[in-house]
């Protein structure tokens, strides 16, 4: 299984600071035009509501999960699950 992350609406300075201090290992892409994020953008019910926008995509390739709320719990949890399947 390979987890990436990407980032968009940061600048690379506050990326590279989130990722040192979370202590995260897998590669985060940067999305500097906004390009991917524009893809994947989720219906918001007031323009502010929409960061942070969390995707999980599973080994099949389908989006297993999709929040627009910071569940870090929910998040570690399933990838946990996937990553016990190997």
């Amino acid at each position: 299984m390979r987890v990436w992350g990407i980032a968009s609406d940061d600048n690379e300075d506050v990326l590279n600071r989130f990722r040192d201090t979370l202590g995260i290992t897998f590669p985060i892409l940067y999305d500097e035009t906004g390009e991917v994020h524009a893809q994947w953008l989720q219906d918001t019910a007031f323009p502010t509501a929409a960061f942070p926008q969390d995707w999980l995509v599973d080994p099949n390739g389908l989006v297993a999960y999709s929040n627009s709320s910071y569940e870090p719990d929910e998040i570690r949890a399933l990838l946990n699950s996937w990553l016990s399947d190997d």
